[in-house]
């Protein structure tokens, strides 16, 4: 994405206005945190919807609109209490699904993007369904309305990538760890809310960072201190309740002399008191992490 000239002019998107991060989402870096820049495109994303769409954007009880693949590039540090300027534009609907891309610029540059494909799912997060015909013709109305405007013409996005083969098996990843649920991972329709999921990503990957540097015989605390997250690549399946754990796992699948990729996921972890016939963990989410050598800005 960052190489697309379009994904860094303002004028190529629907300005959601200035966000603001919370000195609470400043890390131990001093920026504000990965997780937190994920959700201001979710708040932009949002904001989007409710212009378009109004109140069929998340009508209750009928559909549940949640990301099902969706790519996160983060090309700049964001600082706080600097203002952050978001922008959101359609790039693809059909019958099923719509794809979103976001940008976020502060001080006059663009710090990071983000491209959803967002699915109708039935309400539980567990089935996908095709959407609604209100909020599918709110969303027509607007294609025609931007292909009558003045928008800078942007490329057709490919299709969202599919999952990696084996990575909704729990055998797949070395690396493993428990992480209770709470009520706040709770999203407004009772399902898990995508920060509470991006939480127990950025978890799983600390806990195999951690357990990959001390293999090698490294000190982690010390020795991943330089490393920043560049892209995350998200596919989701399922967005039902929290269970009572999450089962976080997580494997390298490289580690060069500038940058290391992590393929980390969440799984459904039941409680099972019969070890002979314990249900095996099913998953939630999974990504790519492509992680950066770097210095703090």
């Amino acid at each position: 994405m960052k190489h697309h000239a379009w994904r860094h002019d303002p004028a190529a998107y629907t300005a959601a206005g200035p966000l603001a991060a919370r000195w609470a989402d400043v890390d131990t870096r001093r920026h504000v945190n990965n997780i937190a820049v994920y959700g201001l495109h979710h708040e932009a994303r949002w904001r989007w919807l409710l212009a378009v769409a109004g109140e069929q954007a998340f009508p209750q009880n009928t559909v549940w609109l949640r990301p099902q693949h969706g790519v996160t590039e983060f090309w700049h540090e964001c600082h706080y209490p600097a203002p952050v300027l978001a922008g959101t534009r359609l790039t693809r609907l059909d019958s099923h699904r719509l794809q979103l891309a976001t940008a976020l610029w502060q001080q006059g540059r663009a710090v990071g993007a983000q491209h959803s494909t967002l699915a109708a799912w039935a309400p539980g997060g567990q089935l996908l369904q095709p959407l609604p015909t209100a909020l599918a013709g709110r969303l027509r109305a607007h294609v025609q309305a931007v292909a009558e405007g003045d928008h800078p013409d942007a490329p057709e996005p490919p299709p969202a990538s599919p999952m990696p083969v084996g990575a909704d098996q729990i055998g797949h990843y070395p690396q493993q760890a428990t992480l209770a649920s709470r009520y706040g991972d709770l999203d407004a329709d009772g399902g898990s809310s995508e920060a509470a999921v991006m939480r127990a990503i950025e978890q799983a990957r600390a806990a195999t960072l951690q357990a990959a540097w001390a293999a090698a015989g490294g000190v982690p605390e010390r020795d991943w201190v330089s490393l920043v997250v560049a892209r995350i690549a998200l596919h989701w399946a399922h967005h039902g309740a929290p269970p009572p754990r999450w089962r976080l796992a997580g494997a390298v699948l490289h580690i060069g002399r500038s940058s290391t990729v992590l393929r980390v996921a969440v799984f459904n972890d039941p409680i099972d008191t019969d070890a002979d016939n314990a249900t095996p963990p099913t998953l939630q989410a999974m990504a790519d992490c492509v992680m950066v050598y770097t210095r703090p800005e």
